[in-house]
């Protein structure tokens, strides 16, 4: 067990795990760049203590976990570099990977092992005050990259909060989480507005449980989906295209019944999804009030 852990960034996904790990027995030390933030982290029981500074945070830590936006990282990855110790491990929660294990190459020195994180968890209510230690209980958590000694710690963190490790290349982490979390975010959001000023008229008159379940997930952080779709966009580009592919073949086959045979393809394959692992634990977290959708780190 690492007996000391900073935590630079203290919004949901970083007060969570900080929660988590207190509850595990793990000293948590917290910095971020709102004062107000830290002392609610604190109060809520995210952390131990608070530290003004960077440098002050990760003295004397074994992990560091990094909860910025992402736009922050490279800023946090060079303090780091100047101020943590020979052998520290480096983590992150960034909802892309490529861009930051490249920013961890370039900025951060060999003596620090580095292994990318991801917890595929989160909810729309952001900020520390939505924290709660369950909130990575039995998610899948991707890690990328690290030697054997920084994976060793990574896979500690996991174990700590209740998550499931998933060992994957960035490459393929950007392409999977594009497909299953950013792709279905942007297109919430389309949806939303494509209605438009419809929604204050007729059509969100008889909107139900449908358009809401459907745009959901278009009440997340707009700065951390904005950073997603700036660092991913590539690989959310090829799934933007696919979308926009199987809607034209829809719109050809709208007045045919052969439209019923894709819609009965579509839930078989929902269906099969709903009974893997991965669904059943998606419906058990919904069910428990919980999201997997990505939250906001800050």
């Amino acid at each position: 067990m690492t007996q000391r852990t900073a935590i630079l960034g203290l919004g949901l996904i970083g007060g969570s795990i900080g929660m988590a790990l207190r509850a595990a027995g793990w000293t948590v030390v917290g910095w971020g760049p709102r004062e107000a933030s830290l002392r609610s982290a604190l109060a809520l029981g995210a952390i131990d203590l608070f530290a003004g500074t960077v440098r002050e945070a990760i003295e004397n830590a074994g992990l560091v976990i990094v909860a910025s936006p992402i736009r922050a990282m490279p800023d946090l990855f060079r303090a780091i570099a100047h101020a943590a110790r020979p052998g520290t491990v480096v983590t992150d929660v960034a909802s892309v990977k490529a861009q930051v294990m490249a920013w961890a190459a370039e900025l951060l020195p060999p003596s620090i092992h580095f292994v990318g994180g991801h917890p595929m968890a989160g909810r729309e209510v952001q900020g520390v005050a939505a924290a709660d230690a369950g909130l990575l209980r039995g998610c899948t958590y991707c890690l990328v990259g690290g030697d054997e000694a920084g994976l060793a710690e990574a896979q500690q963190l996991v174990g700590a909060v209740g998550a499931r490790s998933l060992v994957i290349s960035a490459e393929d982490h950007d392409r999977a989480v594009a497909a299953a979390s950013h792709l279905p975010f942007v297109t919430a959001a389309a949806l939303v507005q494509c209605l438009g000023t419809e929604l204050a008229d007729l059509a969100g008159s008889v909107a139900s449980s449908g358009f809401r379940d459907s745009t959901r997930i278009a009440l997340g952080s707009a700065a951390m989906h904005a950073d997603i779709c700036n660092f991913n966009s590539r690989a959310i580009g090829e799934m933007i295209d696919r979308l926009i592919h199987e809607l034209e073949l829809f719109r050809q086959e709208l007045d045919s019944p052969g439209i019923e045979r894709r819609f009965e393809e579509a839930a078989q394959a929902r269906q099969l999804w709903g009974k893997s692992r991965a669904g059943r634990r998606a419906e058990d977290t919904k069910q428990a009030g919980l999201f997997i959708v990505p939250g906001r780190e800050g």
